[in-house]
């Protein structure tokens, strides 16, 4: 078996038929992914910082919304704008918007509840002190909130951004060009390389994924989120375990780390 002749199909796996043709494999998943993370964005810091509003005709609507996309499978979402949005507007709407469509919607009911969070997490005294100093309730929480609270966010951020890019992947029911496709395309036209195939999908989405996380880890050092090592510096992973590591001492006792023991401060 030539390994050559097994990953002969990359380009298309990679770029579907571009430049010939349309754009399509690993490419067109970067795509939806990035434009649905960034309209997305957009609507889940609106639908998030609404969720929490006092006016009922306000906060009731996107808590509908919100649990409504939350508790429906995505490829049932899907399903839906594939159908719905050519009928909305006369049957011009593409497979490709219609799955960008599906995406942002699903992502912002996930990133609504992750913004609802963060804020929640930023203690009332911040805001009050804010207030208290003659500034707007806008400007309070542009300037003060927001940006305590987006690192607190940015964690489960990154997490849901690598999982949303994965689930571009079932857009292919509906029948995007994506890498997905491609891969399936290949293994039912040429079934001696179905292995081949499908390694190569693995390894494409593996790539992506693990380059977004390290990305995010740099960022996330780069801005300083909050961690317990910032707080504690002498602070050891012992502390987050049920039951503490020792270690042994010349008698032969063991002894607890002092920063695990019940009495260190």
């Amino acid at each position: 078996m030539d390994l050559l002749d097994q990953f002969s199909n990359i380009n298309f796996y990679l770029f579907g038929t571009f430049p010939k043709g349309e754009v399509g494999g690993l490419l067109l998943n970067i795509i939806m992914a990035f434009l649905a993370i960034c309209f997305s964005c957009v609507f889940g810091i609106m639908l998030g910082y609404s969720r929490l509003s006092c006016r009922l005709y306000i906060k009731l609507p996107c808590i509908a919304y919100i649990e409504l996309v939350r508790s429906t499978p995505l490829i049932m979402i899907i399903f839906w704008f594939y159908f719905f949005l050519p009928y909305l507007f006369g049957g011009n709407v593409t497979v490709f918007w219609s799955a960008v469509v599906s995406l942002c919607a699903y992502a912002a009911a996930y990133q609504a509840e992750i913004v609802r969070a963060g804020i929640m997490a930023v203690p009332k005294g911040q805001l009050e002190a804010a207030l208290s100093t003659g500034m707007s309730r806008y400007n309070a929480m542009r300037y003060v909130i927001l940006p305590q609270a987006f690192k607190i966010m940015l964690p489960s951020f990154v997490s849901f951004f690598v999982s949303l890019f994965k689930d571009t992947s079932v857009t292919y029911i509906i029948g995007v060009m994506e890498l997905t496709q491609t891969g399936i395309i290949v293994s039912q036209r040429q079934p001696d390389k179905i292995y081949a195939a499908y390694l190569s999908m693995a390894i494409g989405f593996w790539v992506v994924c693990f380059t977004m996380s390290h990305l995010a880890r740099r960022l996330e050092k780069r801005i300083g989120v909050f961690d317990l090592e910032s707080i504690r510096p002498d602070a050891c992973r012992d502390e987050f375990m049920l039951v503490p590591k020792t270690k042994k001492t010349g008698e032969g006792v063991d002894e607890t780390p002092s920063c695990c023991s019940s009495d260190s401060k």
